[in-house]
């Protein structure tokens, strides 16, 4: 009898000293957990500051090294842009009188004046590709293959902007070569070449509405390429100061983040 009540006694005194513990102090185990809690959480917040201060400085280097590659780039992207918008308009103005035949006569008009039944001097207009297309001195000037050289510093969006800029015109070129030896208005609006090079960079409702279009079609199409051109010129020459500006307001964030986090929040 006596060693079973030593065995209860054993196995009971913990629990009734915790018991009167708690009677005689009521607040030493909650503060005990509090403090626990506290201090496994400052913990986690502490590892978590770690990650994100270790993840900024990460990124930062790999862009410092980018940014330092692109300082050391920025006038050759800056040659190249420059070059390519001085050939946009080389081309614009070598077309000059083309695409404003465009502009003033409908294709009815054009097409009386190709068949030689009325209008003839609107074919002065366009009098500049009259002759083969080989022949035709116009057609090597624009499309020589010196603008590659810029395409490396351009980026692809750029160059293909560029490309199909100075197609469209050559393709338009090449249309009115083909109505003065047919004798009839090869019109642009239904020919399937320039509405693929357009669809290129267009979306297909500004496709649809240029060609829509019976006088000014081709100015508007063209205009929105240029638009497109200068666009991304500004993004590719300001590469630089966008990533900075990007990886500044980064920062920003990350140390919103670590103050919320130093106040527990």
């Amino acid at each position: 009898m006596k060693s079973i009540i030593l065995s209860v006694l054993a196995v009971g005194w913990p629990v009734v000293a915790s018991w009167l513990v708690l009677k005689l102090f009521p607040g030493v185990l909650t503060k005990f957990i509090t403090k626990e809690v506290d201090r496994r959480s400052d913990a986690k917040l502490e590892r978590l500051k770690a990650d994100l201060q270790g993840a900024y400085s990460t990124l930062k280097n790999s862009v410092d090294v980018i940014t330092a590659t692109n300082a050391g780039m920025h006038p050759h992207i800056v040659a190249s842009v420059t070059g390519l918008w001085a050939h946009m308009l080389l081309i614009r103005d070598r077309f000059g009188t083309s695409v404003g035949f465009d502009s003033t006569f409908t294709a009815e008009e054009a097409g009386l004046a190709f068949r030689g039944t009325d209008h003839p001097n609107l074919l002065e207009y366009v009098r500049a590709f009259e002759c083969d297309m080989l022949a035709n001195p116009l057609f090597t000037e624009l499309n020589g293959n010196e603008m590659d050289r810029h395409r490396l510093f351009s980026g692809d969006r750029l160059w293909l902007i560029f490309h199909i800029f100075r197609a469209v015109h050559l393709r338009y070129g090449y249309l009115l070569t083909q109505s003065f030896e047919r004798r009839d208005f090869v019109d642009w609006r239904k020919d399937n070449g320039i509405g693929q090079l357009l669809g290129s960079v267009l979306s297909k409702s500004d496709v649809s509405s240029v060609r829509a279009m019976d006088l000014g079609g081709l100015v508007a199409a063209t205009s929105r390429l240029e638009a497109d051109f200068l666009h991304e010129a500004t993004r590719v020459m300001s590469g630089s100061k966008a990533m900075a500006d990007s990886l500044s307001d980064m920062h920003s964030i990350l140390l919103l983040q670590n103050a919320k986090i130093g106040k527990g929040t």
